[in-house]
């Protein structure tokens, strides 16, 4: 676990980290809707192989944003494989070391949208999770959460992971059809995780081609 009592109390950011039950459940289109409704920037710290279009996360928010309003900040790790960041960078020897992230020069004074890589507890290394990059940056989270069948359990056990790690929780924006039957469960059983209700910030219900117009419809359904 990370020690967070040595942790650079200098480095400091602005904004949200988002985060999924799962991997490609939704979480960089998620992140160009929060960018664009926030008028945030973007970062993607850790970036490990590409989607079926050959781009990574940050080029898919690039070519969905207008980047006059949107700084998009570099990847501090790019890394060619689809894998767990400590498998892929293993592969290529590269060691992910958590006091890099902070020479990323980050505007303060602008909310910044930072996309983890996978899930909670997925390894960035041989010592530390997601979790703990997420405390090492210090911010409110937003998990991203599909609607289907699985995603009770999946949801229920990382907000756990959250409430262990006493890391503050915006919210939860669930990407699918609107099945309350499953929403309100999680709601329901949130409040013996984290002794209040988790918020439910919006739904989504992704299309095969997401475009700009898409995104800022989008944003109009996540309340923030």
């Amino acid at each position: 676990m990370f020690n967070y009592k040595k942790m650079n109390s200098n480095f400091f950011l602005n904004g949200f980290f988002v985060t999924g039950t799962d991997t490609n459940i939704g979480k960089t289109i998620v992140s160009a809707v929060l960018v664009n409704k926030l008028n945030a920037n973007y970062w993607k710290p850790i970036q490990c192989g590409k989607d079926e279009e050959n781009l990574t996360d940050s080029q898919k928010i690039k070519n969905l944003l207008n980047l006059e309003n949107h700084k998009i900040y570099p990847e501090t790790y790019v890394l060619s494989n689809p894998l767990s960041p400590n498998i892929a960078a293993k592969k290529e020897n590269v060691i992910i070391d958590l006091e890099k992230l902070k020479k990323q020069k980050i505007e303060q004074n602008k909310f910044t949208i930072v996309e983890g890589a996978g899930g909670l507890l997925v390894p960035i290394n041989e010592k530390y999770l997601v979790i703990d990059m997420i405390k090492y940056f210090k911010l409110p989270v937003i998990l991203v959460a599909k609607t289907e069948l699985g995603t009770i359990n999946h949801t229920l056990l990382s907000l756990e992971v959250l409430a262990n790690r006493s890391q503050q929780i915006k919210g939860i924006i669930f990407v699918g059809k609107n099945h309350q039957d499953t929403i309100q469960t999680i709601k329901y059983f949130s409040k013996e995780i984290l002794s209040c209700e988790v918020k439910v910030l919006g739904v989504i219900n992704l299309v095969n081609k997401i475009n700009k117009n898409n995104i800022i419809e989008f944003g109009n359904l996540i309340k923030i």
